[in-house]
């Protein structure tokens, strides 16, 4: 197992959910009386705030649609290689508190027969890592002149994130965009300056400036420009409410709009930004949820490629 997936395989959880269909459920306002196939669901195992599973879904007859959502956020399921099987990725948010979270499952075949399954998702108690620093106040505080530019990306960010693409765009497994190893966790806690900041939403690589930083999966860039906090910035639409963010650039190699494939060089790691030193930054949204990439990592490591498409600028 790589070194990066070492103590966060046990956060990743893959159901098997046999769905329980009716056969002809109902035929013109008259309930049918054949009996129901059999429920079965796997056993979940517990996730960290951050964590992402790998949810399959079975039926022994053909699902046209399955639809999902977990504590009323959607969760987007996609066909296998089989109408009888669909995954999907669910997002554990970072700000979830410990117990336990539904995830509601709708299954419809091609009869129109449907069914209605829960599975419980718990969420562990985790105690993220804290660090402090004391840096320049000028890193900390902006100034006043930029605070229009940063209002205006925010929004800019906030918009990316919230076009969802129907289509799964992504294929197969995802990969670090950098040779190098993590050096910031998720989910940390920074305390610059005796005042303690928002929890750290991506992973950092080390990365020396001009390393070249890839896609970790295909995709479409939505966003290729300088921002104040992240620097030189790539963000990836995987499809599915699936976004990479790559930050800290020194130099940006993409268009938005380019169709890119996993592993195609989107840039090189720099230090632009809010920054102390040369680093690649990765983040990663599922739905509204920012999730850890190492995680999405661990949660389709198994899957094949297939399929995959090619990039095209």
């Amino acid at each position: 197992m790589p070194e990066y997936l070492t103590g966060i395989s046990r956060f990743v959880l893959v159901l098997s959910v046999a769905v329980s269909l009716v056969a002809g459920a109902s035929v013109s306002g008259r309930q049918s009386t054949k009996s129901a196939v059999t429920l079965s669901v796997g056993t979940p195992g517990p996730l960290k705030p951050g964590g992402v599973a790998l949810i399959t879904v079975t039926s022994p007859l053909d699902l046209v649609e399955v639809r999902g959502d977990a504590a009323g956020v959607p969760v987007r399921f996609w066909p296998s290689a089989s109408p009888r099987e669909w995954n999907a990725l669910a997002g554990i948010s970072l700000a979830a508190a410990p117990g336990q979270v539904t995830l509601t499952i709708h299954g419809k075949s091609a009869d129109g027969t449907t069914s209605t399954t829960r599975v419980p998702l718990v969420v562990e108690r985790y105690r993220f890592e804290t660090r402090r620093l004391q840096v320049d106040p000028k890193l900390v505080n902006p100034p006043q002149e930029e605070l229009a530019r940063i209002k205006q990306e925010t929004k800019l960010m906030a918009d990316a994130f919230a076009t969802v693409t129907p289509e799964r765009l992504w294929h197969g497994r995802f990969e670090v965009p950098v040779p190098g190893t993590a050096t910031s966790s998720f989910g940390r806690l920074t305390i610059t300056n005796g005042q303690p900041g928002s929890r750290h939403q991506g992973t950092d690589f080390r990365a020396a400036t001009g390393t070249p930083v890839k896609a970790p999966n295909a995709g479409r860039v939505v966003v290729a420009q300088n921002l104040y906090f992240a620097g030189n910035t790539v963000i990836i639409d995987h499809g599915l409410g699936v976004f990479s963010l790559l930050a800290h650039l020194s130099r940006i190699g993409v268009q938005p709009g380019a169709i890119v494939a996993r592993g195609e060089v989107v840039g090189d790691s720099g230090a632009t930004g809010r920054v102390t030193g040369p680093h690649l930054h990765w983040a990663v949204r599922l739905g509204d949820a920012s999730v850890d990439p190492l995680s999405l990592i661990a949660a389709l490591s198994n899957q094949s490629d297939e399929g995959a498409p090619r990039g095209t600028h």
